[in-house]
């Protein structure tokens, strides 16, 4: 007897009419748009039901969905029909299905549609075929349980053309249970169980792009925006959105006491949580030529208040703050802030949602990652690790389906400034994720075989991956027929899914029904980290083609420069007892920035990461250029030669800084050292610098402000100095000069008096 499966509740189709004429003569195979043209037609699914056949389900096949001419020329004579391959046996068989590689030799009559379809129109279709028994091209013939490819097929005669296969659209359709042929009849066959159930366990992310703009203490949280009128953190959140569905699956399908709850585990970005925490204090959007209020204050309160709920007692996996890239941090010898990101994302996971997140397991991007970074890691106490197969030496153990852990080599401190060793001998694990369901979640298209990109205006033709209907149907495909492998499930979607609400949950209702029905068993991931791995280690592979999608060199240069300048800052910054503000505020957000342009959520937009990297350095600019010299209105008189230089500075941070002032050497200027000066917060400073003036006139010095560790803070300032006062040597020859026109004028009086006293 099959069990009893509760199936998600599926929108009736309603049965498309069969076409009068006799299409039974069609060939089984349409000639196929030639690669290298433009695309003429596109296939959108609406719905298909049921989602998961079992043998409670009706005996009929329905997909909904519209044809639409994104070519440049009307079109006629469209007919569409369904069609199916082999239930899938292998894995290469579920990539190339995915990959929508069929041959799909079943097939069925095709149904016209209606009229001719100009440029740029669309127009619904609905089908309802048999999945077993009827007349020929009747039914799919589907007698025996499994993962069936199915493809759906359009043909037409584009203008100029001849009646050819315009577009096709693939997906899984998961059979646990063969229906009966008709109403009252007797189901067939039911899928095979394992005799063990198999292990699964859940990754489930939430994470979203870091679009978010420098701001200082005190100041509202700002977002970036491409659009005026636009606030997409606040659309994921809002009803309908992206994070909101997200979430909404959990609540739905993995409520608190759910068998399911096991076998999840949240992987939650902290950047995120700190971002809708600002969010829900009121905050700004900022969109090129402006910045007006933000709409979702109250979305991000709702939305954090029903996570907190759902998480409680739930494992919670914290990724680094702003999801940062730890492979191009190692890479650039930023270890301080690969620390940083792992020990600030496990400090607001925790404060943020009030639970005790998972620590010592870390997921890189795409799990994988070099051994350096390895390394690094294991200085960080983080002893498990999510990885992609692909990412390892041998996957021996997975293939054989007894195990999913393999011990990892290579792990040791590669740098001086990791000193934390993982205790005892504990070694690291590498947690082996299944590349095959992650591909066919992240393959959210079931895109069309259409034969070149699409033609036609670009705002009328939406690009990037869909994220409609049906996205996640090849996901809960692969699901059962990995669940029927015996082999060990570690199920983690892409790292920003883009999958709608309806997709998610119906994902996490295949697990709870596969669940119920006795094909797969929880298991915990903390459970599953602290497994130790048996037989040999292995060594971790970084591809090529990862190293190419890594945040650049040039990004993480720029990035070390500002980490070092961040450095002396903090030395130079202290707590001015009038503003009563900590260095740490003011500094900690803009090394937390620096996260934000190294995030992973850039790999393949270097654009992204040096334009959120130059806003960091842009605020960290302004920060240097707030403690700066004071320009006198004119020259410095200096009146005596042994007069001081009085140079005003000015600090307009909230914090004290201590400076240090040097002049340039200067012919007839000594300038004396005045040490280190404390220039309070907000306010400005008189330092009285001795000199030494040996000459009179006009001249410049260039003065220059910086930090004890040397970094500049303003710009350098000439001054102009103008000296009246008379140096020791311009004295004496002054008075050497003197001495001899006395005697000068004293021998010509003398002359004149002889010459006078010869005359009487």
């Amino acid at each position: 007897a099959e069990p009893t499966i509760d199936t998600v509740a599926e929108p009736t189709i309603p049965t498309v009419a069969e076409p009068t004429a006799d299409t039974s003569a069609e060939p089984t195979k349409s000639p196929v748009v030639q690669p290298g043209t433009d695309a003429l037609a596109r296939i959108e699914l609406s719905g298909l039901s049921p989602r998961m056949v079992t043998g409670s389900s009706a005996p009929v096949i329905q997909v909904a969905g519209r044809v639409v001419n994104v070519g440049d020329r009307p079109i006629t004579k469209l007919a569409i029909r369904l069609q199916r391959d082999e239930a899938v046996s292998s894995d290469k068989a579920v990539e190339q299905a995915v990959q929508g590689k069929l041959d799909a030799p079943q097939v069925t009559r095709f149904q016209p549609l209606p009229g001719e379809l100009a440029p740029g129109q669309s127009r619904s279709f609905q089908l309802s075929v048999l999945l077993r028994g009827g007349a020929d091209l009747e039914s799919l013939q589907i007698d025996e349980p499994g993962v069936y490819p199915l493809l759906v097929n359009l043909n037409g005669q584009p203008d100029f053309g001849g009646v050819a296969r315009l577009a096709s659209v693939t997906l899984l359709l998961p059979v646990l249970g063969v229906p009966p042929a008709t109403p009252g009849g007797v189901p067939g066959p039911v899928l095979r169980r394992q005799p063990s159930p198999t292990p699964l366990t859940v990754v489930w992310p939430l994470a979203a792009t870091p679009d978010r703009v420098p701001s200082g203490p005190g100041e509202p949280v700002t977002l970036r925006s491409d659009r005026a009128d636009t606030d997409p953190l606040a659309a994921q959140i809002a009803p309908g959105g992206r994070l909101d569905g997200l979430l909404g699956a959990l609540e739905q399908e993995v409520p608190p006491g759910s068998p399911l709850g096991a076998a999840v585990c949240v992987a939650v970005d902290p950047l995120l949580l700190e971002t809708l925490s600002g969010m829900s204090r009121g905050y700004r959007v900022s969109y090129p030529g402006g910045v007006s209020e933000g709409t979702g204050a109250q979305n991000a309160r709702n939305w954090l208040d029903r996570l907190r709920a759902a998480v409680q007692g739930r494992c919670v996996l914290p990724l680094p703050y702003a999801d940062a890239d730890l492979v191009a941090l190692s890479r650039a010898g930023l270890t301080d802030l690969e620390a940083l990101a792992i020990n600030t994302g496990t400090r607001l996971t925790a404060d943020l949602l009030g639970v005790q997140p998972l620590t010592g397991v870390s997921w890189p991007d795409d799990g994988l990652l070099d051994e350096r970074t390895l390394a690094d890691l294991a200085g960080l106490q983080i002893h498990a690790l999510l990885l992609d197969p692909h990412g390892i030496a041998t996957a021996a153990p997975a293939t054989q389906g007894d195990t999913d852990v393999v011990g990892l080599v290579g792990g040791s401190s590669s740098n001086a400034n990791t000193t934390s060793p993982l205790p005892g001998d504990r070694a690291q694990v590498g947690l082996l994720i299944d590349p095959l369901l992650t591909s066919s979640l992240a393959n959210t298209a079931n895109t069309a075989d259409t034969a070149g990109p699409p033609a036609g205006p670009p705002t009328a033709l939406p690009t990037g991956p869909p994220t409609g209907p049906l996205s996640a149907q090849d996901g809960l495909g692969t699901l059962v027929y990995r669940a029927t492998s015996g082999r060990p499930i570690l199920l983690a979607p892409p790292r920003r899914w883009q999958a709608r609400g309806e997709e998610a949950t119906a994902l996490l209702h295949t697990a709870r029904q596969l669940l119920k029905t006795g094909f797969v068993s929880p298991r915990e991931l903390p459970a599953l980290a602290g497994t130790r791995a048996a037989g040999p280690g292995t060594t971790v592979i970084y591809p090529p083609q990862a190293s190419a999608g890594e945040i650049s060199p040039q990004v993480t240069a720029e990035v070390q420069r500002d980490r070092d300048i961040l450095r002396d800052l903090q030395v130079a910054t202290v707590l001015d007892p009038a503003a009563n503000l900590r260095p740490a505020t003011l500094l900690d957000p803009l090394r937390l920035g620096l996260l934000r342009g190294v995030s992973t959520a850039w790999r393949d937009q270097p654009d992204q990461a040096a334009l959120t990297t130059a806003e960091e350095s842009s605020r960290l600019e302004g920060l240097r250029r707030s403690v700066r010299i004071v320009q006198p209105p004119g020259p410095y008189s200096l009146a005596a030669s042994d007069s001081p230089l009085l140079i005003t500075v000015s600090n307009s941070l909230p914090v004290g800084v201590q400076v240090s002032l040097s002049l340039s050497e200067t012919a007839g200027l000594r300038a004396g050292a005045v040490g280190l000066q404390l220039v309070p917060a907000r306010s400005t400073r008189q330092l009285v610098i001795p000199a030494k003036v040996s000459r009179a006139g006009q001249f410049s010095v260039d003065a220059r402000l910086s930090t004890p560790g040397g970094t500049s803070l303003g710009e350098p300032s000439t001054l102009q100095l103008r000296s009246t006062a008379f140096g020791r040597v311009t004295v004496a020859l002054t008075a050497g000069a003197g001495a001899v026109l006395t005697l000068l004028v004293a021998r010509r009086i003398v002359r004149r008096i002889r010459r006078t006293r010869e005359a009487g």
